[in-house]
């Protein structure tokens, strides 16, 4: 949901000045699609890998510059999707859902002529990631879900867990909340969104002292969360119950039959897709097909919070010597 966006959206990375190793500088473009151009950023060469925003409403630059690693084997790929970032707003008339999103992902994929790919969805890029590979596992090398979800039930049980923990953590912004609702404000209108903001605390880290050394990646606005999406996506009462698109979206039943070999991360302490969702990801495919990993001191963000093991166990599924798909 948009917070876990937020949170990236808000609190990018230092680079370690002692690192051996930078990353190239990205070539960037734009790909022409019937809901206008989409704005993606390429670094190193290899394999290709696509990596796909959370929010909903989220820019690439939430990502950056921690997967950079990638680029060291990988053609890595960030992209924006269209109505977010550097992409063009979506036409009037339509609406945002993860299944318009899918064909952001398979438009920018031909349209960079990439054959198979990878694709890393992380948190409400798992929901899109997962509708893909239900739609194009023919297109798909593997897949990789980061503390994503599956569908309107692990949405709604966000929202719930969000609410009894501001409710119980933050009783004085939980007064003024039910205040707001009280005057018919709706919870995805900027004064509630701005208020409900100031409760974040550690949902989504197991160390808050993570969270407070981080700085944005990119201050350009065109960067910035797109509330506007996100509230298209979930409904106008999207921190109360699931509305718009996604309260019809469920991703598993499509994935009985999906072989794409698939590695879903968690943490431990991720109060928003708890570790509970990563196993029901898991059932949804057939037996032996993914596997769940979890990062016992990471909340929502384990390539941030413990990004050795993370980023070390990544490239082992991501391997030649792990069998992909056939």
């Amino acid at each position: 949901m948009k917070r876990w966006a937020r949170l990236g959206q808000g609190l990018a990375t230092l680079l370690i000045a002692s690192c051996a190793w930078a990353a190239p500088a990205p070539s960037e473009g734009l790909i022409a699609t019937p809901d206008g151009d989409l704005f993606y950023e390429r670094l190193g060469e290899g394999p290709p890998i696509v990596l796909m925003a959370g929010g909903p409403g989220a820019s690439r630059v939430t990502l950056r510059p921690e997967f950079d690693r990638l680029a060291k084997k990988y053609s890595v790929i960030y992209f924006d999707n269209i109505g977010r970032g550097r992409s063009s707003a979506l036409p009037a008339g339509r609406h945002h859902s993860p299944e318009r999103d899918v064909e952001d992902i398979e438009r920018l994929r031909q349209g960079l002529a990439l054959g198979r790919i990878t694709l890393i969805g992380h948190s409400y890029g798992g929901y899109a990631a997962l509708a893909y590979a239900a739609r194009y596992p023919q297109q798909l090398e593997r897949l990789v879900i980061s503390s994503g979800g599956h569908g309107v039930q692990s949405w709604q049980r966000a929202i719930d867990s969000y609410n009894v923990f501001v409710e119980n953590q933050y009783p004085e912004v939980w007064s003024k909340l039910l205040a707001l609702r009280a005057k018919g404000v709706k919870s995805c209108m900027p004064e509630y969104q701005e208020l409900l903001r100031q409760a974040l605390g550690d949902m989504y880290w197991y160390d808050m002292a993570t969270a407070s050394k981080r700085k944005p990646f990119s201050t350009d606005s065109r960067d910035r969360f797109r509330l506007e999406v996100y509230c298209d996506m979930a409904g106008d009462e999207s921190e109360i119950k699931v509305g718009g698109p996604m309260a019809s979206f469920d991703a598993r039943p499509a994935l009985a039959t999906v072989q794409v070999p698939t590695w879903i991360s968690v943490g431990r302490y991720d109060r928003i897709t708890m570790p509970k969702v990563a196993y029901e990801i898991r059932d949804a495919f057939p037996p032996g097909v993914a596997q769940v990993r979890v990062f016992e001191k990471s909340g929502h963000h384990p390539w941030i919070e413990e990004p050795e093991a993370f980023f070390d166990e990544l490239e082992q599924f991501l391997s030649p010597s792990v069998p992909a798909r056939p």
